[in-house]
């Protein structure tokens, strides 16, 4: 079992672990955002976001452990059946390994209490609030950033940008696939909820977005620490894609925001069932393009994750 090998598997799990991770969060606020209006409707679009969150929640876990595993056969040069001892190892004697455990556990605490289904319960939906941010915050301090020290401003840096990243990418996801396909679908009385959906998505993709791009630009920076190194470096290069996919993706969502986005909820205002039908399914359109770009953006983020910073070793 070579490198290479055990490199494509750690690349995988990494890039599953980033778009099931942007899922959850993606689907949880949706609920949310849905939940403020109860009805017949929403009841079935909400019961399709659990089922979202948990299957999401369950992949972000296995994806991380398989992640790890990967990860300490690299470093103990050895194959997966033979890692055993190197995780072990790794999760006694390292702040890797200590971080990885956190994050699983915070991880854990989540999919145990959507199983349950007390997610929208006070005190327990405050509980998967802040385990989801905690698990974010503990894998910020397993990539490069930590090399700052751990929770160093850079760490902080990179668990915005890992939350802001994950709440856009995650709401144009499920949006795309689950809820706007159902909004033309929905009763009448479901179109003030429908258009505060919208709304909400579109606000929270914008600040996002804005998050992603000031936090982007400051791990940018400090990764590759010379404009050359954008081009002549792996890392850099990886990095110039990421930037040009988030581009396109920006304009596709500015597209729907202003153009799209107005009709939307004009038509969910009113009383026209087929200009909302037109509507809805061009804004559906977009957003199913940009979505597919978000989705390259996570894997491409995975690749990022994987390479070494110019002026080190792999």
């Amino acid at each position: 079992m070579n490198e290479g090998f055990l490199g494509v598997v750690r690349l995988i799990s990494v890039a599953l672990q980033n778009v099931s991770f942007a899922v959850l969060i993606g689907a949880m606020l949706s609920d949310m955002w849905l939940s403020r209006r109860a009805s017949r409707w929403q009841s079935d679009v909400s019961r399709r976001l659990l089922l979202t969150m948990r299957i999401s929640a369950l992949v972000v876990l296995l994806s991380s452990f398989s992640a790890f595993w990967a990860h300490c056969a690299l470093m103990s040069e050895s194959s997966l059946t033979e890692a055993g001892p190197a995780v072990v190892s790794m999760l006694k004697e390292t702040g890797f390994g200590h971080a990885w455990l956190v994050n699983c556990v915070l991880l854990l605490v989540v999919f145990v209490l959507l199983l349950a289904n007390v997610h929208r319960r006070g005190p327990y939906a405050a509980v998967i609030a802040f385990a989801t941010a905690g698990a974010a915050l503990a894998r910020s301090n397993t990539g490069h950033p930590v090399d700052a020290g751990t929770f160093s401003p850079p760490v902080w840096a990179d668990w915005v940008h890992v939350l802001a990243i994950s709440v856009w990418v995650g709401l144009v996801l499920v949006a795309a696939s689950i809820v706007v396909p159902r909004i033309g679908k929905a009763p009448e009385d479901d179109a003030p909820n429908s258009a505060a959906f919208v709304q909400s998505l579109s606000n929270a993709a914008t600040v996002a977005l804005a998050m992603l791009v000031i936090t982007g630009a400051y791990n940018g920076w400090r990764g590759v620490s010379s404009p050359v190194n954008l081009w002549t470096s792996t890392y850099g290069q990886v990095l110039v894609l990421k930037l040009a996919l988030v581009l396109i993706a920006a304009a596709l969502g500015g597209h729907n925001r202003v153009v799209e986005m107005p009709k939307v909820l004009l038509s969910l205002k009113g009383s026209h069932a087929v200009q909302s039908r037109v509507a809805l399914k061009r804004f559906a359109r977009v957003l199913q393009v940009e979505s597919v770009v978000l989705a390259g953006v996570l894997i491409v983020a995975a690749v990022l994750v994987s390479s070494p910073l110019p002026g080190t070793s792999s």
